[in-house]
């Protein structure tokens, strides 16, 4: 009888991992429960601080940065034609998508930030709250320099746009609410439309080609439901809506008017996988800002259906 009930609890419990995936990748941990993956092993909070760890941070900083101006900010963007310093809010441009892309590049700087601040030795809290403000500080230089440049200006909401971003991996890791949803970028080449106008960075960068990009946030159903139906919902599959713009945008004398796009689309959240080591968690983590392609509806301004968005076919 001990015997056939330990067979029927068994087959019991892989039925359940069947229903439900995350049984199948290892025992529980105290990671399961909080859902943080982001946050540090306890075995990581009494690392010791190195300044000289520190130096180096800053000292790589400095250089990349160095290197960026001279090769590609000081011949590329601003050349010599400098200007008087000014302001300029460039609302019209692209939308307003580029905002997006400022805050998305704010989000690349302040997870390097953190990652060199917490290698160096500083507490979790504080490599957060620094590397923000490292995406801040390097956001506001860049705009100063813009301020000079005769076809841009200093743009307070770029600048606020990129801090939010810098801020973003702060906020995942603090802020409830992002246990629930993910930030998400994807890009692919739909359209040359952008590569063939007049750039005065070589022939542009793709960091600029808005047609082809498009800014997600991704809703974790799995963490929001009841415990007891989430034996019937996969764990990894999330939904995501997503914005972009039509190629009207980069095209002079567009027949129609260039406009927002608006979609819906399934996700895969890799968080799913409870990663437990910290390179695991750090391959994820980066990973999950990215959205795979998968089935999309675009149901703005017009209804369309693509099997593995964004690549259209």
């Amino acid at each position: 009888m001990k015997i056939f009930s330990r067979t029927l609890l068994t087959s019991t419990l892989l039925c359940a991992g069947f229903a439900q995936a995350d049984h199948f990748l290892g025992p529980m941990t105290w990671r399961d429960s909080t859902w943080d993956y982001r946050s540090e092993d306890p075995s990581d909070a009494t690392r010791e601080f190195s300044a000289l760890k520190l130096t180096g941070v800053a000292s790589t900083t400095l250089l990349a940065y160095g290197a960026a101006y001279w090769l590609v900010f000081d011949k590329g963007w601003w050349g010599e034609n400098g200007n008087e310093f000014h302001f300029e809010n460039d609302f019209d441009y692209a939308l307003n998508l580029d905002k997006l892309g400022h805050f998305a590049s704010g989000v690349a700087l302040g997870e390097l930030f953190y990652e060199g601040y917490r290698w160096a030795g500083v507490s979790e809290f504080y490599s957060y709250l620094f590397a923000g403000l490292s995406a801040m500080s390097t956001h506001i230089a860049i705009d100063i320099k813009d301020g000079f440049a005769p076809s841009w200006g200093f743009s307070i909401f770029d600048v606020l746009s990129g801090s939010l971003g810098g801020f973003l991996p702060m906020a995942e890791r603090y802020v409830p609410l992002f246990k629930y949803m993910d930030l998400k970028w994807s890009y692919w080449i739909n359209t040359k439309v952008y590569y063939r106008q007049n750039h005065q960075a070589s022939d542009g960068i793709f960091t600029d080609d808005y047609v082809n990009q498009t800014f997600w946030a991704s809703f974790k159903p799995y963490r929001m439901l009841p415990a007891a139906a989430r034996a019937y919902y996969p764990s990894w599959l999330a939904i995501a809506a997503g914005i972009s713009i039509d190629k009207g945008v980069f095209i002079k004398n567009y027949e129609g008017t260039p406009h927002r796009e608006v979609y819906i689309a399934l996700d895969y959240d890799l968080e799913a996988l409870r990663p437990q080591s910290r390179w695991a968690r750090s391959l994820v983590k980066y990973l999950n800002y990215f959205k795979l392609p998968a089935p999309t509806i675009q149901v703005y301004p017009e209804f369309h259906w693509y099997l593995m968005y964004p690549i259209k076919f």
